[in-house]
């Protein structure tokens, strides 16, 4: 009877993940019909400058493991810049699993070399600085008045408050692992490491990250024969890359990302230019991913001889 029940709340979880699928990008298309867009046609008359957009997502992907490097030695590891690249990247692709616990899970059983426990620790740091990051960027929306005053003082406020491991890593961390004990067996016994150096530097590249991400776009449009403030573009995908992330049930937040960008480039930009951002965006940054896949097993392998060596 367990079994069944749990087939049926399995077959709910998955209806539930297609149909918002299913409507953020029926939202996007509609965007592109309303505006009369061609999506095709405007793809065949890009420049060179949509080549450019490429290398900023690539350059963004080269900055994740480095990120995860730094919060894996704040939680006690010594992992080495190879391993963590290789680590990283052969994993990262298990996002488009919805849950994340694949994510989380496969990236624990590949590291195991350096606990279970530190690589999960790590992660929910890697979830902290990536919900403060974001919304430190998402703050470059402030000065335009098409927000109403309320979001806007919703987004400074909750970029202040998110500042707090700043004040004391160490607390965060023991916090931290309150909730992460429930995740494994037994106590976090070793002593906290992350140290406000850490952080900071984590944080720093993490809004690094958003900048390439910003240049990322900017470009793409420019290829596109469109236009749009850097500004407004880092603060728009921050915002729905933030939405997206905490989808859980999503797949790499995989619609609900290009909805909310989508809408909120909507509120500044007219022809559709955020619709059809938003469709590029997702497209070069899945193709960018599974070339970093499959570098990353293959450094996975020379990595594991080296080991053995």
């Amino acid at each position: 009877m367990s079994q069944v029940n749990h087939q049926s709340t399995n077959l709910v979880i998955r209806l539930a993940t297609a149909l918002v699928i299913i409507l953020s990008f029926w939202f996007v298309f509609s965007e592109l019909n309303s505006n009369n867009v061609d999506f095709l046609a405007a793809m065949k008359g890009a420049d060179a400058n949509v080549i450019l957009g490429f290398f900023f997502v690539a350059t963004v992907l080269c900055l994740g493991p480095l990120i995860w490097l730094v919060m894996m030695q704040g939680s006690g590891a010594q992992i080495s810049l190879r391993a963590s690249y290789a680590i990283w990247w052969s994993t990262n692709i298990a996002k488009y699993v919805p849950g994340k616990v694949s994510l989380i899970a496969g990236r624990a059983w590949v590291a195991r070399r350096w606990g279970s426990k530190v690589v999960i620790e790590s992660f929910a740091w890697e979830v902290i600085i990536s919900t403060s990051s974001a919304l430190i960027a998402s703050c470059l929306l402030l000065p335009f008045g098409e927000l109403s005053l309320e979001v806007r003082i919703l987004l400074g406020i909750s970029a202040v408050v998110s500042l707090f491991p700043l004040i004391s890593p160490k607390l965060t961390q023991e916090l931290v692992r309150k909730p992460l004990r429930l995740l494994g067996r037994g106590e976090w016994e070793t002593e906290t490491t992350m140290s406000r150096k850490h952080y900071s530097a984590a944080l720093l590249l993490m809004i690094i990250s958003w900048l390439l991400w910003g240049l990322a776009h900017k470009f793409i449009l420019i290829g596109l024969g469109y236009n749009a403030s850097i500004t407004l573009l880092i603060g728009s995908f921050a915002i729905a890359w933030l939405i997206g992330f905490f989808a859980f049930f999503l797949p790499a937040g995989l619609g609900a990302r290009e909805g909310v960008f989508t809408y909120i480039l909507s509120l500044f930009l007219v022809g559709g230019i955020g619709a059809i951002l938003s469709i590029v965006s997702r497209t070069v940054n899945v193709l960018v991913e599974v070339v970093f896949f499959m570098i990353g097993m293959v450094m996975m392998k020379s990595l594991k001889l080296a080991e053995e060596e």
